[in-house]
């Protein structure tokens, strides 16, 4: 299994995950995809400062497209000591987006929940990609 965030939409993913309610090995598996998100996060965030940096002299619209581009691409969450924590996210993701879900989202919230539910392709068939 494997999901794809795009760099923009890190934080937002980040911050959703670590708000929403896990329990025991659950909530271990859920930090563990977060820790690597934000590990992820920071290298964006080193990438954002070294195109700023090589763009000081550079016209305006070079920087905007250079970043746009940046925070298009996407970081890849995949297999091996990830699966554990993927499926556990997977799970609360098709328990939060199923019909008997009470639990109303908003904003950024709803934002990474969609991304997320992409993310996991839960919108296809089957669920898995």
């Amino acid at each position: 299994m494997k999901i794809e965030i795009r760099n923009i939409d890190l934080s937002k993913v980040i911050s959703f995950l670590e708000r929403e309610n896990f329990k025991g090995l659950k909530s271990v598996m859920r930090s563990k995809l977060t820790n690597y998100l934000s590990e992820q996060l920071t290298e964006v965030a080193k990438g954002e400062e070294t195109i700023r940096e090589d763009g000081k002299d550079k016209p305006e619209q070079w920087l905007e497209t250079e970043l746009k581009n940046f925070f298009d691409q996407t970081v890849t969450v995949e297999g091996g000591n990830m699966l554990k924590p993927l499926n556990v996210v997977k799970s609360k993701i098709k328990e939060l987006t199923s019909e008997e879900c009470e639990q109303e989202f908003s904003g950024n919230d709803a934002y990474a929940l969609s991304v997320l539910y992409d993310a996991f392709g839960l919108d296809q068939e089957g669920g898995d990609k």
